[in-house]
């Protein structure tokens, strides 16, 4: 099961929670010094303007993402072992998903994971493992789901089904276990672009060697390159949110687990 603290504590570190926090603390601080407090809920108001704008979170999502680039897959031997498996890494559910009427399904995201997976494999041969498990009890892990969505949809088999996981270190740590039996130390590592500092963080942590292939690179269209970029809106605060969120949990994960776990083998090497 998964721990719902830290989660709570990352709704109130990260924006919009922190910046209502702060401006709640401004309000109380005008009680005794009006302007101290009146400076402190401007300088919300402005935070949460700035981080609202789509061409904002667009740039704070650019940090992130550029860390690894898209994978380009060349006929070239590399001077490392080559991958035996690909990994797709899960990412939430689709609950309840009424128009299919089966119960759940996998969410928009973890479908983009699954679709390049799945070209992966048919680029390369390799087989997939799927990494996912049940964190809030449910009665299907998210694997299972994956699983099913590959061989329905995409018409691609699964080899490994990990299930246990409820976090991407746990998926990292439960993959390492179910490929090493089978003799497989690399792999092509499958997540969006924003989350991939963080898995491949955490499979080099377990000492798997990893080669990103990042999926789901933020762009914008015309229209808010030009225009609508330059006015706040739900969509550019949450590309801001995102992208702190995952800075957030880069740093927590190198605090928890980084002292705690073997260092890695062997640095990650995007193939271009």
């Amino acid at each position: 099961m998964v721990d719902i603290v830290p989660k709570i504590q990352a709704l109130l570190l990260l924006p919009p929670g922190i910046i209502i926090v702060v401006a709640l603390l401004g309000f109380l601080i005008q009680i005794r010094w009006l302007l101290v407090g009146s400076l402190i809920v401007f300088a919300s108001i402005a935070a949460l303007l700035v981080l609202s704008l789509p061409l904002t979170g667009y740039q704070l999502m650019q940090g992130i993402e550029s860390r690894f680039p898209p994978l380009r897959l060349t006929a070239a031997a590399e001077p490392a072992p080559p991958p035996g498996a690909i990994v797709v890494l899960g990412g939430g559910r689709y609950t309840e998903a009424l128009e299919y009427g089966d119960g759940d399904s996998v969410n928009r995201l973890v479908l983009e994971r699954l679709r390049y997976g799945a070209r992966l494999h048919r680029l390369t041969g390799l087989p997939i493992l799927v990494s996912g498990g049940v964190p809030h009890g449910e009665q299907t892990s998210e694997a299972e789901l994956m699983k099913a969505s590959l061989v329905r949809d995409f018409r691609v088999e699964v080899k490994w089904v990990e299930g246990k996981s409820a976090n991407t270190h746990e998926n990292a740590r439960y993959t390492k276990m179910m490929l090493a039996e089978a003799g497989v130390r690399r792999v092509y590592l499958v997540t969006h672009a924003a989350h991939m500092p963080r898995a491949v963080w955490s499979f080099e942590n377990q000492g798997v060697s990893t080669i990103p292939a990042p999926v789901g690179f933020t762009t914008l269209n015309k229209e808010d390159r030009e225009t609508l970029g330059y006015f706040p809106s739900a969509y550019g605060l949450q590309l801001s949110s995102s992208a702190l969120r995952e800075r957030l949990g880069l740093f927590w994960y190198k605090r928890k687990y980084g002292s705690a776990e073997p260092a890695p083998e062997v640095s990650p090497v995007p193939v271009r």
